[in-house]
């Protein structure tokens, strides 16, 4: 056996598995099948063992390789003097064949990487916050007193304009599939509010009551529905009503209304919270502008090797949601031309190498600064895609669950979390 470092990620192993290290693992596997399986004809563990090797052939077969290899896997992690916890990922087989005397191997074994956060602190830009003005607070306020006043039905017929509430109809389309969660009857959507996907909104206007009509959409490359991230959508929409709110009164009775868990509210203690609430809308706003460069600067500036397998794998699920996008016509040809799909594939190394990086350093603060993601944390995120989609929150979740889809989204919600505490750290004063 040969097993050499390449480098601080990856081990090269060259070896072979003999016949006789095979037989021994394929006679303990079908002795243990023989436990536990039930065949026709034969009490449960009397099985005869030659009857297991013939019914069981393929599945005695690989799992008697796959345990000769792990246990050569772990000899060579020993002469190396590397922990098995280290081990990350599915080795790279980039030899197996067969001959008279076994199998001959050839892997790439991925390890975690060891990475130092060493002077990370001038990798991140300086956050500088404006002050929020009285202009702003009684700006705020004029809005919260027109948005919670009473809605009325127009009666006149007129096209829907900006600050009208549209009460809509509507279904999503990828394609010509709709998709889960898009679906919504007689919602109440405020043109301007911009809580709908960038272009929604702004498509209706013009519309009158009773029309209907076909929304263009791209959905954001960051978008929390991984399914949906970055793809082109079509909303077929139908306008039922067009409404408008009569603004309220803005009194001390209106601040009880705006903070219903204080009975003492006057308008003086709302502007205090609208004044703190534009305060951290300002600072989010500002955090969220920030993060691409900070990204940036991490992955150029925190240096070390990366897994091998790990990129391999990155870059197999980038190729195959780049698929879901382009043509028919496209994807035939890919698929008719080995080589231009290979190439196709290999166009996405340096994006899977910059998310596998970036994965492993969010990963490396998390682990330094002791931070992870609750459930309650999840679900707060979920809950709110389903309201902004204006879809069922059972619905989405069960989407995520059955499509394996929460462990991405965890990730996501933790990069963010990780991010916004490294900025929030150059925020000299957050008052």
């Amino acid at each position: 056996m040969s097993v050499k470092l390449i480098n601080d990620a990856n081990i090269f192993l060259n070896t072979a598995i003999k016949n006789d290290q095979i037989d021994q693992k394929k006679k303990k596997i079908a002795q243990n099948i023989s436990k536990n399986v039930k065949i026709d004809g034969f009490r449960k563990g009397k099985v005869p063992l030659s009857v297991i090797e013939n019914r069981f052939k393929d599945r005695i077969e690989q799992d008697s390789q796959n345990e000769a290899l792990n246990d050569l896997i772990r000899e060579s992690l020993k002469e190396l003097n590397i922990e098995l916890d280290r081990v990350i990922g599915n080795p790279l087989i980039t030899k197996f064949q067969k001959n008279d005397n076994g199998i001959e191997v050839e892997a790439k074994i991925g390890i975690f990487p060891n990475i130092e956060l060493k002077d990370y602190e001038k990798l991140i830009p300086i956050v500088e916050l404006n002050d929020v003005s009285d202009k702003d607070v009684d700006s705020r306020i004029k809005e919260l007193a027109k948005s919670s006043g009473e809605l009325v039905e127009i009666k006149k017929e007129r096209e829907l304009k900006s600050g009208d509430v549209a009460n809509i109809d509507f279904e999503g389309f990828l394609g010509d599939v709709s998709f889960e969660g898009g679906k919504a009857e007689g919602y109440d959507l405020e043109i301007g509010s911009n809580s709908f996907i960038e272009g929604f909104e702004e498509q209706l206007i013009g519309m009158a009551k009773g029309d209907t009509k076909d929304i263009n959409v791209k959905f954001p490359d960051n978008y929390n529905a991984t399914h949906l991230a970055g793809k082109e959508a079509r909303f077929s929409v139908k306008l039922n009503t067009i409404k408008e709110r009569k603004a309220s009164k803005i009194d001390d009775d209106f601040a009880k209304k705006m903070i219903p868990n204080n009975s003492e509210a006057t308008l003086d203690t709302l502007k205090e919270n609208i004044k703190t609430q534009l305060h951290n809308e300002n600072k989010s706003k500002v955090l969220n502008e920030l993060k691409p460069k900070l990204i940036e600067n991490l992955i150029d500036g925190i240096n070390f090797d990366l897994p091998d397998n790990i990129v391999e794998q990155e870059i197999d699920v980038i190729f195959r949601n780049s698929l879901q996008s382009i043509s028919k016509d496209e994807l035939q040809e890919l698929q008719n031309d080995k080589d231009k799909a290979k190439d196709k594939r290999e166009s996405h190394r340096e994006e899977a190498q910059k998310s596998v990086k970036l994965t492993f350093i969010i990963d490396t603060f998390a682990k330094k600064d002791n931070v992870s993601v609750n459930e309650n944390e999840l679900y707060q995120v979920i809950y709110y895609e389903a309201m902004m989609m204006g879809a069922n929150p059972k619905d989405v979740i069960e989407h995520y669950e059955k499509n394996n889809m929460i462990p991405a989204l965890k990730m996501t919600i933790l990069e963010n979390k990780i991010l916004s505490n490294l900025l929030e750290s150059t925020i000299k004063s957050d008052s």
